[in-house]
Parts: C-alpha cells; sequence; structure tokens
C-alpha cells in the first residue's frame, strides 16, 4: 500500500498490485530535470497489476480560481493548461528511459515503465485529476470534456492511450484499488 499527497489530496494506493513513485520528486526525473532546465513531470507514475502504466497529473485550483495566475492558465478554454500537462506528459516519458539506466533504488520499476511504453498491445492511461471551485456540475463536466479534447489532440503522437479528466469525487472509477480524498 503506498500513500501520497499532492496539492492538498491524499492518493491511497490500496493493493499490492499497485507500484507507484511520485516521479516529479524522485530523484531519477531530478537529475535530469537538474541538468536540462526546465524539464516537467507528471506528479505520479504507477503500475497496476504488473501491465498497466498510469500517468497521473493532479491540479488543485480550489480556492485560487479567481488569482491571475490562474486565470491565465485556465483562459481561452484550458489551451495553457492542456499543453503545460502535455509538456509534462511528454518529459517524463523521455526521462524515464533514462530512470532506467541510472536508477539505483528503482531500477527494476523503470525498466517495466519502459517495456509498458514500447508495448503497443498495452494502453498507457493518462488521468488529469483537476478540482476547481465548486461550479454547475453540467458546466463542470462540459468544461472537462472540452479540456479532454484538448490534451487528446496534444497527445496525439502516443499510440494507445486512454486520457480521463476529472475532478477528485470521479477519479476512484479511473484509478482502480484506490481511493482519493482532500487532506
Amino acid at each position: 500500500m503506498s500513500n501520497f499527497q499532492e496539492s492538498g489530496i491524499n492518493f491511497k494506493f490500496q493493493s499490492s498490485q499497485w507500484t507507484v513513485v511520485k516521479y516529479d520528486e524522485h530523484l531519477a526525473h531530478k537529475k535530469v530535470s537538474n541538468a536540462l532546465q526546465p524539464t516537467k513531470a507528471v506528479d505520479f507514475l504507477g503500475i497496476h497489476d504488473n501491465g498497466q502504466l498510469f500517468l497521473i497529473e493532479v491540479k488543485n485550483y480550489r480556492g485560487h480560481t479567481h488569482d491571475e495566475e490562474t486565470r491565465n492558465v485556465l483562459q481561452a478554454k484550458g489551451d495553457e493548461l492542456m499543453r503545460r500537462i502535455a509538456v509534462k506528459v511528454r518529459d517524463t516519458i523521455a526521462t524515464v528511459i533514462g530512470s532506467a539506466r541510472f536508477s539505483t533504488n528503482d531500477e527494476a520499476f523503470f525498466t517495466q515503465v519502459n517495456q509498458l511504453l514500447v508495448d503497443d498491445r498495452k494502453k498507457i492511461v493518462i488521468i488529469a485529476c483537476i478540482e476547481l471551485d465548486a461550479t454547475d456540475d453540467k458546466e463542470r463536466k462540459a468544461q472537462m470534456s472540452v479540456w479532454m479534447q484538448k490534451l487528446k489532440q496534444k497527445l496525439s503522437w502516443l499510440h494507445a492511450v486512454k486520457i480521463s479528466i476529472n475532478p477528485v469525487d470521479n477519479i476512484t472509477a479511473l484509478l482502480p484499488d484506490t481511493e482519493v480524498s482532500f487532506i
């Protein structure tokens, strides 16, 4: 069982079928990002049941949707936010290759991540957990749907991916054996 916090949200991967690292804070990623700025990464990199690769990015804007920086990121129907998430996915995929080569404590994990990345029979699951201040549920679903299409376009170069954008209350349906809650 692994328990991680990100942006005021707790992720409890409850099953031994999960292997998860907090990739944006992992030493393997930091070696690359320190050498080549700016290099970004998703929050979590996980493998479920030895066969499903998950890249998870968390954005919690609750209480900040009216901040100038947040408004800039969310404007233009989320183009900038989806660009930032796509860059994190791209950089994560690029840096896990190096992670498999020089990680001393998680070499087997990163080797398996690379194997799953090149296996075109396996879908890569990309989840963006985006939390906003409470809005009309119908409006929020429409917004998330538009964002998901934009992210799919930006990640169209990835073959065999499943992309999902959801708030915290819908995310557990996408992450097997996982409990997600606010801290």
